[in-house]
């Protein structure tokens, strides 16, 4: 973007196979902000992106220029709180790819010193930013029971956290905002398939005010799925985040429940499927297709505009802990979880 008084300097930390996205639309599609450099240990690599977008590279954080105000963070989580604690110290806002930090203590202390400073740190889950929650927020929903699955190909990027942690953890912070109560209780399962880390995990949330979260998370499956469902007394909500579609199906205005009743059926007749009582006018289903955006773009606008000028959104340092502490919880059930 072109450069002006108000325009935040940026730097990207860690251009891999994510990092790279955050540069190129650092660079050229984040309104006020000004790319002024890359940095990655892999100096070819840093040098390539940086050559691209016309910036400068750096081999290391200590090289930042002393202007920059703005870091987004995309390197391994197991070197999140080692790259991202010298930025803040330095008065440098951050945005962190999720998870937060390798574990608890560093989360903890990564918000803490943001605070201290009165920084924005935002933690990069990227689905809070998918078009199709729309559907969800747009309509007084109440659940009673929420199904998150979220399948993936296995792939050698994210082998030092488990499934939990790299997959999971993005519909954790979705069904925690969606149950809108208190947590109360965890159950959860898993195994490892490919090595040291759990790869398949299921858990079971409970919270406060009745509603009910089966959450699914695999990172070896045949397929990628990501969709997540709601069940209501007003509605029944599905949206898929891949296709970014959703369907809400609900009762028509003026139908009576005990219309249904066995004691009564001749008030009604029989259906062969949901199709035909949508057909019927029994029931209303309203597909939704939701409008053209980049969640990542929204997502680093977000960020920028929380610095700039102190707008709200974006997944704040809170919400970032309160969704590992939730994971945390998940994998110390599932280790605790005797097998026969």
């Amino acid at each position: 973007m072109g450069t002006s008084q108000e325009t935040l300097k940026a730097v990207v930390i860690g251009v891999g196979h994510l990092g790279q996205h955050h540069a190129r639309l650092m660079a050229q599609e984040v309104e006020g902000v000004e790319l002024v450099g890359v940095v990655d240990a892999d100096a070819a690599r840093c040098g390539e992106i940086a050559e691209r977008l016309g910036v400068a590279a750096f081999s290391d954080p200590s090289q930042i220029p002393g202007d920059v105000r703005a870091a987004s963070v995309a390197v391994p989580t197991s070197l999140h709180h080692q790259v991202v604690m010298p930025l803040l110290e330095r008065g440098i806002h951050v945005l962190v790819e999720k998870p937060m930090a390798a574990d608890l203590d560093q989360a903890r202390a990564m918000k803490t010193l943001a605070s201290d400073k009165g920084l924005v740190l935002h933690v990069g889950h990227i689905e809070r930013f998918n078009p199709v929650l729309k559907a969800f927020h747009e309509r007084s929903l109440r659940p009673r029971f929420i199904e998150a699955e979220r399948l993936a190909p296995f792939n050698y990027r994210t082998l030092d956290v488990s499934v939990v942690m790299d997959l999971m953890i993005h519909d954790i912070d979705i069904v925690l905002e969606l149950a809108g109560s208190p947590l109360t209780q965890v159950d959860a399962v898993g195994s490892r398939v490919m090595g040291e880390q759990v790869d398949i995990a299921n858990a079971r949330l409970s919270f406060e005010n009745g509603c009910v979260a089966n959450v699914t998370a695999s990172r070896v499956s045949f397929e990628a799925v990501r969709k997540t469902r709601v069940f209501a007394d007003e509605a029944f909500l599905t949206m898929d985040y891949g296709t970014r579609r959703a369907f809400v199906a609900s009762r028509s205005d003026g139908f009576d429940l005990g219309s249904l009743q066995a004691a009564d059926q001749t008030r009604i007749e029989p259906k062969a499927s949901f199709k035909e009582f949508v057909a019927q006018g029994v029931m209303d289903l309203v597909e939704i297709e939701s409008d053209e955006c980049n969640p990542l773009q929204l997502e680093l606008t977000s960020f920028a505009r929380a610095i700039t000028h102190g707008d709200a959104g974006g997944v704040g340092a809170a919400d970032g802990l309160r969704a590992m502490e939730v994971a945390a919880m998940i994998s110390d059930s599932i280790a605790a979880h005797p097998w026969a």
